[in-house]
């Protein structure tokens, strides 16, 4: 469930506190007269007690959240790429990397199937393939551009796998947790930056930059509704993006 209100509450005797394991290993390396770099990273973390929402969970006004949720194991794992160029004209680096994160939630004390039957699920931010490209160009002592380009696989959801009618209206019913995805999240941003000659005798310095915020006003999908329309009363799902393409313009300054 996406809901823009967190809910807090200590640990107790119902909400057992999380507790995590991280094992890394990497590996660093510069090359080309230490014009390029890279670095290499694998992972692997746990962590017990990690709390999820029981199926159909009411949270508004609910004075009793132990009631709504159940503990389980999560798992996180992946490799981490990122090369560099550190000289020069052009600067910039690459990025990429390849992960897994899921979790496992059984029924609890009081018995009951747990979530997805006690198998592992993709936790709400599981994103398996993360890619991003960043590069400056400074062009002369005025004018420098910069690109920016980010690539990530959609978000996990949960879609509806059937319906019934009651007293004339259509339910829907659900399936595995988390077994579907948005569809895949990229964009564009670029800039310009420009710098007035520097006055050596002045301590007050500016630079004026312009940008453009998903150039090619790319509508990602933050989330995705299902519901009856109440006119046609047919099923259908509504798609919800927040920002498409933005201009900028900034004025930065130092004394």
């Amino acid at each position: 469930t996406i809901n823009p209100v967190d809910i807090w509450a200590p640990s107790g005797n119902f909400v057992k506190p999380q507790m995590s394991n991280q094992y890394a290993v990497g590996y660093f390396r510069n090359f080309l007269d230490n014009d390029y770099s890279l670095e290499i990273e694998t992972y692997y973390k746990t962590i017990d007690n990690r709390i999820d929402y029981i199926d159909g969970s009411d949270l508004i006004g609910n004075k009793n959240i132990e009631t709504e949720i159940l503990n389980g194991n999560m798992r996180s794992y992946g490799i981490e790429f990122l090369l560099r160029k550190n000289r020069g004209s052009f600067q910039g680096w690459l990025a990429y990397t390849l992960s897994k994160s899921e979790q496992r939630t059984p029924g609890g004390a009081a018995g009951g199937p747990g979530i997805n039957e006690g198998e592992w699920y993709n936790v709400n931010f599981d994103r398996p393939h993360d890619f991003s490209f960043t590069g400056t160009y400074k062009l002369n002592e005025k004018w420098t551009f910069g690109g920016n380009l980010v690539y990530q696989t959609g978000r996990p959801l949960t879609v509806p796998n059937g319906q019934y009618n009651y007293l004339g209206l259509s339910i829907a019913t659900y399936g595995d947790r988390n077994s579907s995805r948005l569809p895949d999240y990229h964009r564009l941003d670029i800039s310009a930056t420009y710098t007035p000659r520097i006055d050596p005798n002045r301590r007050w310095r500016g630079e004026w930059k312009f940008g453009i915020y998903n150039v090619y006003n790319r509508n990602n999908a933050q989330d995705i509704s299902f519901g009856q329309n109440a006119s046609t009363g047919r099923n259908e799902a509504i798609k919800t993006s927040i920002f498409g393409i933005v201009p900028s313009l900034s004025y930065n300054f130092k004394f």
